[in-house]
Order: structure tokens, then C-alpha cells, then sequence
């Protein structure tokens, strides 16, 4: 008794394959680059229609699309602002410090790095900081003194004892010199602008 071969249906094993393959295998390359294209172009076009909106002036599109935008432009630091621009840019020279008042009445103050006193490798990772700086007394930030408050209590390493105490956030003001003129004169009197003052009651509300 004889038997007959029978050739196998490849088309019928080409679907097995497929269809217990990973998706990205049912794909082809021409596909897979589109869609790669799809995506890479909506993030481009969401980038720039944030920055677009952010740096509008004030109008309608800006009141409605600004806040959706928020969560993406202000983690990343990709916020602008024009105060640094004619016709009326920033003339002065911002330190920003801390000073604390504790429950002893003993003074302790906090300054913040400055830029000028790094190395070029350490201002790397601080070249944000005069940013930082210059939005404290923006009422939109009024939370965000709260928590450099509660750092500059933290680094200073203060007792349980020590509290409650008021942490007062300011500024030390150094006039730009004349034009013309390079050189500062570090001795000339630094004005001082007080920024907000924080009630801290206990050592729990400054940890992280």
C-alpha cells in the first residue's frame, strides 16, 4: 500500500508564524519608519506650539493654552521671560539668602551658591540657579519660597530645639556699574529687599 506526498501549504504555515510572531515583526520596515516619522513629528510640533504659546504676550490664545502647556514648559525649565531685553532689562545683581530666626531668637543665615565662586565644571549643573533667583518674588511662586525655605533649613542642620522659627527669604542687591565701566566695587553697600518670611513649626515640616 502506497502513499501519496502530499506537498505542505506554506501559505498556511506563513500565517501560523504570523500570527504567533511579536507585532513589531508583522510590520515592515517602510511602515515601522512612518509611524517612527508620525511620532517624532508630533513631539516636534507640540514643542514648538508650547514655547510659541509661552512667549506670546498677553491675549486669548495665551489665557486658554498656557496652562495646558504648563506641566511640559515649567518642569523643564523651558520658560521664557523678556525682562532681560530692551527697553528695560535687568540692571542689578541678585543674591539670594535665607536668614532663620529660631525659637532661641539665635540668628543663622543661609546663602545660596553663586555662580561666580564655581568652577566651570560645577557651574554646569547650577547655570539655572540666577533663574531660580530672579522668579522669588513672583506671586505665581509663593509656594515655591515655601520650599526653598524649608531647604535652606534643612542644609543649615538646625535641632528640633530650635523651632519654631521664621525663615525670611531676600535679596542682596548689587547695582550693575555705570556704562562704560567694568569693574564692581564689591564693598559698595548691597540693598536689601525682603521677599517673604515662613513660619516653620517643627523639624518635620522641613524634610523632604
Amino acid at each position: 500500500m502506497s502513499s501519496r506526498w502530499t506537498a505542505p501549504n506554506w501559505r498556511w504555515i506563513a500565517s501560523v508564524r504570523r500570527s504567533t510572531a511579536p507585532f513589531w515583526r508583522w510590520t515592515t520596515p517602510r511602515s515601522r519608519w512612518t509611524a517612527r516619522r508620525i511620532v517624532i513629528s508630533a513631539f516636534v510640533l507640540f514643542h514648538l506650539s508650547a514655547l510659541i504659546v509661552w512667549t506670546n504676550p498677553p491675549c486669548l490664545i495665551k489665557d486658554r493654552c498656557a496652562p495646558i502647556f504648563r506641566y511640559y514648559v515649567l518642569p523643564l525649565g523651558l520658560w521664557q521671560w523678556w525682562a532681560i531685553f530692551a527697553p528695560d532689562p535687568l540692571k542689578d545683581t541678585l543674591y539670594l539668602n535665607v536668614e532663620v530666626i529660631d525659637a532661641k531668637g539665635l540668628r543663622h543665615l543661609y546663602e545660596f551658591p553663586k555662580i561666580g565662586d564655581m568652577s566651570w565644571w560645577q557651574k554646569l549643573g547650577h547655570y539655572r540657579d540666577p533663574k531660580f533667583a530672579a522668579n522669588m518674588p513672583v506671586d505665581e511662586y509663593a509656594r515655591l519660597r515655601v520650599f526653598t525655605a524649608r531647604h535652606a533649613v534643612r542644609q543649615l542642620g538646625l535641632k528640633p530645639d530650635a523651632f519654631p522659627l521664621t525663615a525670611s527669604l531676600y535679596y542682596e542687591i548689587l547695582a550693575t556699574p555705570p556704562p562704560g565701566t567694568m569693574n564692581v566695587d564689591e564693598m559698595a553697600p548691597k540693598r536689601i529687599q525682603v521677599l517673604d518670611r515662613i513660619q516653620i513649626a517643627s523639624l518635620s515640616e522641613v524634610k523632604p
